[in-house]
């Protein structure tokens, strides 16, 4: 934190330095001038956004003074923080001198998401949702930046939450205290809470002793309209309790998967399998152990992804969000329940161990969640708030929400700034991924179409490593031969036809380069290309 009468040197970082870097700038400028000196500069400079201008003005902002740059026009400059506000600054984010931290903030693309609109009130729409995100995470400055720069590095963060839920699961208690609570509850509790959240009497009839400890925010297998037959993976399985009620939804022809990474859990979970089998008669469910964000399961294979209260959990949950479209099947979908951030917390509530591993103090903005999953190449994504699951929480004094409480402006509440989130979405079932090598074919033939000698030699290479024999090579080269000469002999044969002239040799129909005329061979051997 600054000490008064100093400001901090903030470096907003965009891959253009046209539009959100330039807005963070700008509002910093606006709001925070007294304890901050931004700066915004670009990987690349591509001018400023006249759109960008626009909104900013409209909201009492001018940045129309406001030039773009590229990091190296600053020169030797150190900064305090350098903070990228968009995921391709931050993957090319350059090495800065001194003591500089990044710390990333994720921003829509205006650009991006209305290349496709006319111009006009929906283009804007988008830039001034984007622009007022902007405007809340500013607002939280500086206190944000030292808040985000001490956070457990991940496998910290790993080790803080597996210790948090060994313990849970070898304990007969809630390790919060007593009563309903968010890190674990009794028998009675957990019941009580699960009901409350949405799970019927049917669900709950035939589980497994232990099987609820009380720590769901929601009930995904309700929205998941689970189909029998259908694969169900459950990821942060924990004792099993979502995944003893898919299994019975999936029936004895599908397949529910637990995953989780803390060894006592799975233990419970697969203590409790045989209970349920008992119970049940199905012999469908399976644990394994392993992380979220590397999943011990095949490509394309799942039907549908679950969660219950854990993505929150992740130290790096775009990768958990990559996992879960990579596991499912195309068309296959995602019902999760998680916690979520209306807006970002105070400080010394997201450096509470207990806060991390109560689901609270790791969880991720709304609108992050959303780009997330989509930026994983999801579709058809659905948020609904259910605010009904924090209220609780704080009505029934639970230990963690009473410490939150504690360090929120006076007045505010919890559900003021925690959700639990139901999340939808859907992998597409239309997308197609070709191999390396198919890659390196077509790559070949466009070579041959577009006359790119430098092209050809690399994408020959990169065949050659790949293993593409050259046979298969010479194919590619003449189908794009035929591309490149099509045009050619179709404007010969037109202006044969129209003046008689003989301007094209007959064509031999063997020949990929020569399209489907059929005429005997020319005197001299030849053929239309070679």
């Amino acid at each position: 934190m600054p000490t008064p009468n100093t400001t901090i040197k903030v470096l907003f970082l965009c891959t253009g330095n046209s539009c959100r870097s330039q807005m963070a700038e700008g509002w910093a400028r606006h709001l925070k001038a007294d304890v901050i000196e931004p700066y915004s500069a670009g990987i690349e400079k591509h001018g400023m956004n006249p759109l960008a201008v626009k909104v900013m003005a409209e909201a009492g902002v001018d940045i129309a003074g406001q030039r773009s740059k590229t990091v190296a026009e600053l020169g030797p400059m150190e900064f305090d923080y350098v903070v990228p506000v968009c995921g391709h600054a931050n993957e090319h984010c350059p090495l800065f001198p001194g003591k500089a931290k990044v710390v990333h903030v994720g921003f829509d693309d205006p650009p991006k998401l209305t290349a496709a609109l006319p111009d006009g009130e929906a283009k804007l729409a988008i830039y001034r949702r984007v622009r007022d995100q902007i405007r809340v995470f500013i607002e939280t400055l500086p206190g944000a930046l030292p808040e985000r720069n001490r956070q457990m590095d991940k496998e910290s963060v790993r080790q803080t939450v597996r210790e948090g839920y060994s313990k849970i699961a070898v304990s007969d208690s809630t390790s919060c205290g007593s009563g309903v609570s968010c890190c674990g509850s009794s028998a009675e509790a957990a019941e009580e809470l699960v009901r409350h959240i949405g799970y019927s009497s049917d669900d709950l009839a035939v589980l497994p002793e232990g099987a609820n400890m009380g720590l769901s925010c929601g009930n995904p297998t309700a929205i998941a309209s689970l189909q029998p037959g259908e694969v169900v993976l459950d990821l942060g399985a924990g004792g099993g309790f979502d995944v003893f009620i898919a299994g019975r939804k999936v029936g004895a022809t599908g397949r529910a998967i637990g995953v989780d990474m803390t060894a006592e859990m799975l233990t419970k979970a697969r203590r409790n399998s045989a209970a349920y089998t008992q119970q049940t008669g199905l012999n469908n469910v399976e644990f394994r152990l392993g992380e979220i964000e590397h999943l011990p399961v095949a490509d394309a294979s799942v039907d549908v992804v679950i969660s219950n209260c854990v993505i929150n959990l992740s130290p790096d949950k775009p990768q958990v969000w990559r996992e879960i479209a990579r596991v499912l099947k195309p068309g296959g979908r995602v019902a999760v329940s998680d916690l979520a951030l209306l807006r970002p917390l105070p400080q010394a509530v997201r450096e509470m161990a207990q806060a991390l591993v109560g689901c609270v103090a790791g969880a991720a903005l709304v609108s992050d969640t959303e780009r997330m999953a989509r930026e994983a190449g999801l579709t058809d994504i659905v948020l609904k708030s259910k605010p009904k699951y924090v209220e609780a929480m704080t009505d029934w004094e639970d230990p963690l929400y009473r410490k939150i409480v504690e360090h929120l402006p006076a007045g505010a509440k919890p559900s003021e700034y925690i959700t639990s989130l139901e999340v939808q979405a859907r992998k597409s079932a239309s997308k197609v991924d070709y191999s390396a090598a198919v890659n390196e074919l077509v790559a070949i033939g466009a070579a041959i179409a577009v006359n790119c000698e430098p092209c050809l030699k690399h994408h020959y290479h990169e065949a050659q490593q790949l293993g593409v024999s050259k046979a298969d090579m010479a194919r590619a080269v003449k189908t794009g031969a035929g591309v490149k000469d099509s045009p050619h002999q179709a404007i010969l044969r037109l202006a044969e036809r129209l003046t008689g002239a003989g301007l094209c040799k007959p064509m031999d129909s063997s020949d990929p380069c020569c399209g489907s005329q059929t005429a005997s061979a020319p005197p001299d051997g030849g053929k239309c290309c070679n």
